[in-house]
């Protein structure tokens, strides 16, 4: 556990270790701020606290909290009948639109739904648990605390895990999961393996809710209370230990569907005279990009502009005067692209200016309003005015771009993307003269190379014409 939280209190059973906070204060083991966070976004991180029963509109009654100012609101909820708190942490209110920082995993024990454990104590039950745990090679739960009917099992991670929401378009693009499928699928096979406890493998959803320990469960009437508290572990680890109990249908159980390509189909032809068909089949694959493809898609318009960027650099060898200016739209575009956001913006933008700059000698403060637009960004993605809508990073024009760079013709010949109106035409021409080239054709040498009526101090429409009728 973090030393910096290095409290004791006393013990709640006989063969537990000391525990670090009070009921109560039990989720200021895992809701916690780093220094960092501390300093520069404090009201960022989020949790949820919800109270449920007939006397409040609707069921319930939800608030919202920021993390800094968590320890002094728990006070307040000391022994309040039915309250929950979130497991994970958000920019704002519960769902997994506005999570940002996953911070554990865990398993709800229905103990009393299960034979075997509906009568046990708690000595009994967590004995079983560690079986479990050394029979699978999982750590111990972080905390294992009883609901007031149940129990709760919590792996807590050594540090908070950044999430942020993969528009629908995004995640087409993406072939690995992400960060929450990974957790989702995580959490899935952590309750699979205690569902003869009474575990719930469907208990996927981010912004689910927990009962809050030192409070009463109004069916039994009984406080919620921690029991047991042992080590932390990172993420990445308990994904590691969680692999070998991996199955495919775990996967296939959050991870979304893949859609099958349509099979394009070739309708017949009809023919008005008796010839048999002569057409013929190509099985080629399909054809390549061509190499000066130019991107629509924004995020890959992004990608193909900061590449041409970095390409810039390493044509020109050292961009002395420029390098701010490369290190401002290479971070814009990456972050349009969903590779840097704001939460490591300054970390991130440190590694590209450090390479630009060829040493840590410049400024992150010039880039402040590029941050403060980038967490717009990653908080709304999409802002609307009347009825359009625009992203709030920076989306310039190529010719804005090439007027900013001073991008020369022979520099546009070697970039795929920022590329003037007469280069695209260049290529254009280029593409169809191989098309030609490639079907045998052979270049023309005719009168519009040559340009005879120069020579003649007449119009090409008075040369034309004259030739057309033996004149010349």
């Amino acid at each position: 556990m973090h030393s910096q939280y290095n409290y004791n209190i006393s013990v709640l059973q006989s063969n537990s270790k000391p525990h670090i906070f009070s009921d109560i204060f039990e989720p200021l083991n895992y809701h916690i701020q780093s220094e960092k966070e501390l300093k520069e976004h404090p009201k960022f991180s989020k949790v949820a606290i919800c109270l449920k029963g007939k006397q409040y509109k609707n069921g319930f009654e939800q608030k919202t909290i920021e993390v800094q100012n968590l320890k002094e609101t728990l006070k307040s909820y000391d022994s309040a009948v039915d309250c929950y708190i979130t497991s994970n942490q958000f920019i704002f209110g519960r769902s997994e639109a506005k999570l940002c920082n996953l911070v554990m995993l865990s398993c709800d024990l229905d103990t009393y739904k299960t034979e075997k454990y509906k009568n046990t104590t708690h000595d009994e039950l967590i004995k079983d648990v560690k079986e479990i745990c050394l029979l699978n090679s999982l750590p111990f739960p972080s905390t294992i605390m009883y609901s007031g009917n149940g129990y709760y099992l919590k792996w807590i991670f050594t540090e908070k895990v950044k999430a942020f929401k993969v528009s629908k378009e995004h995640r087409a693009m993406l072939k690995a999961p992400t960060t929450v499928e990974k957790w989702k699928i995580a959490q899935r096979v952590i309750n699979k393996l205690f569902e003869d406890f009474g575990s719930d493998t469907k208990a996927l959803d981010v912004a689910r809710l927990l009962r809050l320990c030192g409070t009463i469960n109004s069916k039994t009437g009984k406080r919620a209370e921690l029991l047991e508290t042992n080590e932390n572990h990172s993420f990445d680890y308990l994904l590691d230990v969680l692999k070998a109990h991996t199955t495919q249908e775990d996967q296939d159980g959050v991870l979304p569907k893949q859609k099958k390509p349509k099979v394009s189909q070739i309708k017949p032809v009809k023919l008005k005279s008796a010839v048999k068909s002569l057409i013929v089949i190509n099985d080629e694959k399909k054809q390549e990009p061509n190499k000066n493809f130019i991107a629509k898609n924004t995020r890959t318009l992004a990608k193909a502009r900061y590449e041409d960027l970095l390409k810039l650099i390493e044509i020109r060898g050292d961009v002395n005067g420029e390098r701010m200016n490369f290190v401002f739209w290479i971070c814009n575009f990456m972050s349009i692209t969903g590779r840097m956001n704001y939460l490591e913006f300054e970390e991130q933008a440190k590694k590209i200016g450090d390479r630009i700059f060829k040493s840590t000698d410049w400024r992150f403060d010039d880039l402040s309003t590029l941050e403060d637009k980038i967490k717009e960004y990653n908080l709304k993605t999409i802002i609307k005015a009347g009825e359009k809508s625009y992203i709030p990073l920076y989306t310039p024009k190529n010719s804005t771009l090439i007027s900013i760079f001073n991008i020369t013709e022979d520099e546009q010949k070697i970039l795929k993307t920022i590329i003037s109106a007469d280069e695209i035409k260049r290529r254009d021409r280029e593409r169809k003269t191989a098309i030609r080239r490639k079907k045998g054709m052979k270049e023309q040498e005719g009168d519009k190379n040559t340009q005879p009526w120069l020579l003649l101090g007449i119009s090409r429409r008075t040369y034309y014409t004259r030739k057309k009728n033996g004149l010349l």
